[in-house]
């Protein structure tokens, strides 16, 4: 199942607001209040199990209670759109397409459900299924079905109640397990040996759960042992994580791997129920995670955000996370990057809306949530959209193509690994921002810095403030020359010396009082050093400078 789109009106603070979800690994963020909260509510709404007990009756919506504060109409809508797939989700596809008045052709089934609610507290709910409204009957079946499938997934990083069971007096974290029919055939005929039983048939529950561990670059052992169930049909297991110093169960550690290894929980039980049922009964579930940044320091956010959007693309499964970390965000695709925000109306807040993300605003929700303007995000937009996790940040699309060139022209000085992507940041000003650059070293494995030499003063101490070091992390480019404090400064003489002597107008120009002609006659002196270069004779023995500088970052990788 894929969630498409969810819509409201006059739902709390959503007083008409439309908001659409891609496939795999999407978020959703804003500031507190901003109405995150509120469309979680309306797709567990439609898709959860009001009677499972954790939920203590919180998706029982009310017109009393949810309709929007200031709006004076007497009707409330919310819906939802989804995607059905004839194979991946067998089980409700059989229902949607018994119920439909019109066969379903071919693979997808297109279902949305509205439900209004109106002031004198009744409420009335129609199903769309391929553009075609179904009657009150009929739609009411397959709302029953969607919330009795498994085809939702819920982890609140913030409550996780839901993994918390009551035994021989104490409160113990557990893994609810969805075991095949066969597993639970042994299991009912040897219910005097329960414990072997059930440990064995969750043999696959420890492997999986440890290979997900394993994502996260920390070495974990997963011990699954049984528990006393007390008639309960359920098989609850107990969760204890293992290194080489410590054996201890789940809570007894840290709030942060407790957090990130119950997120994982979720997101196994959804590929479990998946790819455990018999092909009739099959169901593709949504996975919804609030806050899976919690107790985490910036460097971990990172990190387990990767791991979440490779295991939503890997497992096939769609995950949405509401977050207030710009280290969760989906870097690969920023249109998946959901923010809403509160309209301000006379100093105060009033309905939710949903803020454009699309072309140059990809970088709103970024700076959003790392609290600074997003023009400060637009030199890094080819980072963010980069599929490379190895990269050399130099100073602009200039530096960029010297290195192309001598990828080309002079590959026996060019050490760097094919792997390793050249990226231009845009100017020495956006090393300054170090917020915002750390940010973006945190979504890469391994990053070198370039800088011309000319910057070395304003540029240093704000790399080594975020702990970076000299030759390791970064370097100046250019040689400690008048004019040559910069990437053309490593070029033989004689290429400078045609440059100039073909340009003479900008070489006089760089001397002018006005700003502007001194950064066009710059500018031009750049363009025909490297078309010079491109174009020149040059052999590899030419250029010991530029072979230092590739060999001092080829060492760093």
């Amino acid at each position: 199942m894929k969630l498409r789109e969810v819509g409201a009106k006059n739902f709390r603070t959503l007083e008409d607001l439309t908001v659409e979800f891609v496939d795999n690994f999407c978020t959703l963020s804003g500031r507190n209040n901003a109405g995150k909260t509120a469309v979680v509510t309306i797709i567990r709404h439609f898709l959860d199990d009001e009677d499972r007990p954790y939920l203590h009756g919180e998706n029982q919506l009310s017109f009393a209670r949810d309709h929007t504060q200031w709006s004076s109409t007497e009707e409330m809508e919310m819906s939802v759109r989804l995607e059905l797939h004839r194979h991946d989700d067998a089980e409700v596809f059989f229902v949607v397409e018994k119920f439909a008045t019109l066969p379903i052709e071919g693979d997808v089934a297109r279902v949305r459900l509205t439900e209004r609610f109106s002031k004198d507290g009744e409420s009335s709910l129609v199903c769309r299924v391929n553009g075609t409204d179904l009657d009150s009957q009929n739609s009411s079946e397959i709302a029953k079905k969607l919330k009795s499938a498994a085809n939702l997934v819920v982890h609140n990083s913030t409550a996780p109640s839901r993994r918390l069971y009551y035994f021989s007096g104490e409160m113990t974290e557990v893994l609810e397990s969805h075991f095949s029919q066969e597993d639970r055939k042994k299991i009912s005929d040897a219910e005097r040996n329960l414990s072997n039983k059930v440990k064995n048939a969750a043999k696959q529950h420890k492997e999986e759960l440890s290979q997900l561990l394993g994502r996260l670059g920390e070495n974990y052992d997963v011990e699954l042992t049984t528990l006393d169930r007390g008639g309960s049909s359920r098989f609850p297991l107990n969760v204890k994580l293992n290194d080489k110093s410590v054996d201890a169960n789940l809570g007894g550690w840290g709030s942060g791997t407790q957090n990130r290894t119950r997120v994982l929980i979720s997101v196994l039980e959804a590929d479990r129920i998946r790819k455990s049922q018999a092909s009739e009964n099959r169901s593709t579930p949504v996975v919804i995670v609030e806050e899976p940044e919690s107790f985490l320091h910036p460097s971990a956010q990172a990190e387990f955000g990767k791991v979440l959007n490779n295991l939503a693309e890997d497992f096939g499964i769609q995950i949405l996370a509401t977050t207030h970390s710009p280290y969760m965000l989906n870097q690969r695709v920023p249109e998946a990057n959901l923010l809403l925000e509160r309209k301000v109306s006379r100093k105060k807040l009033k309905e939710t809306e949903r803020v454009d993300t699309s072309g140059d605003d990809w970088m709103l929700p970024f700076a959003d949530n790392l609290g600074v303007t997003s023009d400060e995000f637009i030199p890094w937009k080819k980072i963010v959209g980069s599929a490379n996790s190895r990269i050399v940040l130099v100073e602009g699309a200039i530096d960029v193509e010297y290195f192309s060139i001598i990828k080309t022209k002079f590959p026996e000085i060019y050490g760097l690994p094919d792997d390793v992507e050249v990226v231009g940041y845009g100017g020495k000003d956006a090393l300054k921002n170090t917020q915002v650059l750390q940010f973006m070293l945190s979504r890469l494995d391994r990053v070198f810095i370039t800088f011309d030499l000319d910057a070395k003063s304003e540029v240093v101490r704000k790399l080594e403030s975020i702990e970076l070091a000299a030759d390791k992390d970064f370097c100046a480019v250019g040689l400690d020359k008048p004019g040559r404090e910069c990437i053309e400064g490593l070029l033989p003489e004689t290429i400078m010396a045609q440059v100039y002597n073909e340009c003479v107008d900008d070489v006089m120009a760089l001397g002018s009082a006005n700003g502007a002609a001194r950064k066009s006659a710059k500018s031009n002196l750049k363009q025909a050093a490297l078309r010079k270069f491109e174009t020149s004779t040059l052999t590899s023995a030419d250029l010991p400078e530029m072979a230092k500088l590739i060999k001092k970052i080829a060492k760093a990788f």
